[in-house]
């Protein structure tokens, strides 16, 4: 099957082979360049950085809602990536104080857009704290985890200097995606059913 920008999530969420290839010809260079501006502190890190972007779209695609843009998704996934690099790694580096200014800087940038419920959960799932949307009726029940809650997290992939990245350069992080992933056969989610369906009934102001 070809695929296209009208049919890539739907592969995706399939596990296609192809579409994860696609993803990275279509999108790779709208995602390291904002990868370099907010890992502008590890520039060494910035492809490790991109190679786990990609993984982390593939592995938690069932978390986007077409309500929204996927490449406003994709592009709040990358972000929160950067975000988890540098606090990862920032007692490793030699300007610490400007990471830790970056990360404070980045978390305000991103819950901006939220809700205080919705901000509350940002900074919860951040710091790995377990939670049951169940347990609290006040709290939004379809935000599974961090991948869910980006859908409501602004970030216009189009805003970013586009950077160039040659052919080889997407053919060795394709390479380098598919040695961390799994394909998987074709299936269909009846959970990511069930929660899109609650969704549609009862749509959350993002």
């Amino acid at each position: 099957m070809k695929i296209g920008k009208e049919n890539l999530v739907m592969q995706l969420q399939f596990h296609n082979e192809k579409a994860l290839e696609f993803l990275v010809m279509e999108h790779g260079e709208r995602l390291i360049s904002i990868i370099r501006k907010h890992l502008f502190t590890l520039p060494h890190l910035q492809q490790e950085c991109l190679a786990d972007t990609v993984v982390a779209i593939w592995n938690h695609i069932e978390s986007y809602d077409d309500d929204n843009e996927f490449e406003n998704w994709i592009g709040s996934v990358a972000r929160y990536r950067c975000l988890e690099f540098l606090r990862s790694y920032q007692k490793e580096a030699t300007i610490a104080w400007l990471i830790e200014k970056e990360i404070a800087e980045e978390k305000e940038m991103m819950v901006s857009c939220l809700d205080s419920l919705e901000e509350e959960l940002f900074y919860r799932f951040y710091v790995g704290e377990d939670f049951e949307g169940a347990a609290r009726k006040d709290l939004a029940l379809p935000y599974y985890n961090m991948y869910d809650l980006l859908n409501c997290i602004d970030t216009d992939i189009y805003e970013y200097e586009k950077e160039k990245m040659p052919i080889e350069e997407k053919e060795q992080l394709y390479q380098q995606v598919l040695t961390k992933v799994t394909v998987k056969k074709r299936r269909f989610s009846f959970r990511t059913y069930v929660k899109k369906s609650i969704h549609k009934i009862a749509p959350m102001n993002c």
